[in-house]
């Protein structure tokens, strides 16, 4: 005795077929689901059929497309219990889903090197200035004048930040005057500028300070303008 258990009440209720084949182990009809959709009811319900005959039926139809089951009825045995041995398949084959395609990677663009940045030139230490003539002492005397002020500040601010090794000044004078007075004189101004110097922030490892008197002049005594170039004091520096 069979019972038929239909799984899929809603979509078999307005079913219609047609037999499309038969065999002596099974019944094949077409038939169009409620929703349109194109399906397959195999039936093999005789003594001497099996599922096996149903389900053979099923991969015929549907091929290399996927069977979708849309209902099934087993055979019932005493009790009126199902055994699992499906004898009617209500099934549509679907069409295959392509596998997802994986995206081809693209290259990525590579970061292109950037020029590394030119340093920043610095400004050059400073490391010789003359203090000449006689626009930065007062006459006869070791005092500094604002102008010899000013520029001793623009030498102090060259050389801001350097490490100095060693400050070299030396004074000089024209050939007037006694050897005597002219030496010291011209060690008095060199000392004013180290003192000048060390007290607005520059200071050296080693200092040489010396006043040379009318040593080593860089024009004629023979003219004023040549004396005023020879009344100087030279200031240097050595470092980094």
């Amino acid at each position: 005795m069979y019972l038929r258990v239909l799984l899929a009440t809603a979509c078999v209720a307005l079913a219609a077929g047609c037999t499309t084949a038969s065999g002596p182990t099974f019944n094949l009809d077409s038939v169009t689901l409620a929703n349109g959709t194109q399906a397959y009811r195999a039936q093999c319900l005789g003594v001497f059929e099996s599922s096996e005959s149903c389900l053979e039926q099923v991969k015929k139809v549907c091929g290399s497309k996927p069977a979708v089951r849309v209902a099934t009825i087993d055979r019932v045995a005493s009790g009126m219990k199902p055994e699992d041995d499906p004898r009617e398949i209500l099934f549509a084959c679907s069409t295959p889903v392509p596998p997802h395609s994986q995206p081809v990677p693209q290259p990525q663009p590579q970061p292109v090197p950037q020029a590394a940045p030119r340093p920043v030139p610095q400004p050059a230490p400073a490391r010789k200035v003359t203090l000449q003539g006689d626009a930065n002492f007062e006459l006869n005397s070791a005092s500094l004048t604002p102008a010899a002020k000013a520029s001793l500040d623009d030498f102090i601010g060259a050389n801001r930040g350097v490490d100095i090794q060693q400050l070299t000044i030396a004074g000089y004078t024209d050939s007037t005057g006694s050897e005597a007075l002219n030496n010291r004189l011209s060690g008095a101004r060199a000392r004013a500028v180290q003192s000048y110097l060390a007290s607005h922030g520059l200071r050296a490892a080693r200092n040489n300070v010396n006043g040379y008197g009318s040593t080593s002049p860089v024009a004629p005594n023979t003219t004023a303008a040549g004396r005023a170039k020879n009344r100087r004091v030279e200031i240097q520096v050595d470092g980094q």
